[in-house]
């Protein structure tokens, strides 16, 4: 029977708490995530970080409103979003990941797994092994692993 450590990612996307958001978000747009773990120098677990923390954190970003005269450019409200833009620069990892996550150890049967992500919209799952991080199932992991277990039944 297959377990989370057979179909999991062993490279997950991490950060540390202390990593700038503009850092984080720059990897979920290059990389083209749509999740990153939140670890400490050992590999525990700390947190996560989805696309919708990303999202939520941006939303409160007000941008300057602008009214065009003739060729001029008249701003609205620079300072205001320069004081929001300097905050939004201090925003780390720590300050928007998600603490309370769902994990499974490295033993979790593959049905187990599938479960866990079903019943509670899951989408990434840190798996453990005595308490550090050694990789994560996504959706797409789970897909791969049933479409090679059905293939092999056949």
């Amino acid at each position: 029977m297959l377990t989370a450590r057979d179909i999991m990612n062993p490279e997950p996307p991490y950060c540390q708490l202390d990593t700038p958001l503009l850092e984080i978000s720059r990897r979920f747009a290059d990389e083209a995530m749509h999740g990153m773990l939140v670890v400490d120098d050992e590999m525990r677990l700390l947190g996560v970080i989805t696309q919708s923390d990303l999202i939520d954190q941006q939303a409160n970003l007000h941008l300057p409103t602008a009214i065009a005269i003739f060729d001029m450019v008249i701003p609205f409200g620079e300072k205001r979003f320069q004081k929001e833009m300097d905050c939004f620069q201090a925003i780390v990892a720590s300050d928007i990941m998600v603490e309370d996550v769902r994990t499974v150890d490295a033993d979790a049967k593959m049905m187990d797994v599938a479960s866990i992500m079903s019943d509670e919209h899951i989408h990434h799952l840190p798996v453990l092994e005595n308490g550090s991080v050694i990789g994560w199932v996504t959706k797409g992991d789970m897909i791969g692993a049933l479409a090679k277990h059905i293939q092999r039944d056949q």
